[in-house]
């Protein structure tokens, strides 16, 4: 039996802009109980954040998070 992927995904899927902070996207993802977030500029999927991105490229980093963007924490090599 098998399945169309709109059976098991959540919809619909939450967008940032690049410049929102990490801290907002990370509220987001608790808030959705969601693992990813899409960074969109002017329509255009620029990456993802996923909550594995914000351990590893923000918290583990270390220095203020408050000032990280989702930018700067979004996988931006995407296959599609």
């Amino acid at each position: 039996m098998s399945e169309a992927v709109r059976d098991v995904m959540t919809g619909p899927p939450r967008s940032v802009s690049p410049l929102t902070p990490v801290t907002e996207v990370a509220r987001y993802m608790r808030d959705e109980d969601i693992g990813a977030v899409l960074v969109t500029e002017r329509g255009r999927l620029r990456g993802v954040v996923t909550d594995r991105d914000l351990v590893v490229r923000v918290m583990c980093r270390g220095g203020d998070i408050d000032q990280v963007t989702a930018e700067q924490a979004c996988s931006d090599v995407l296959v599609t």
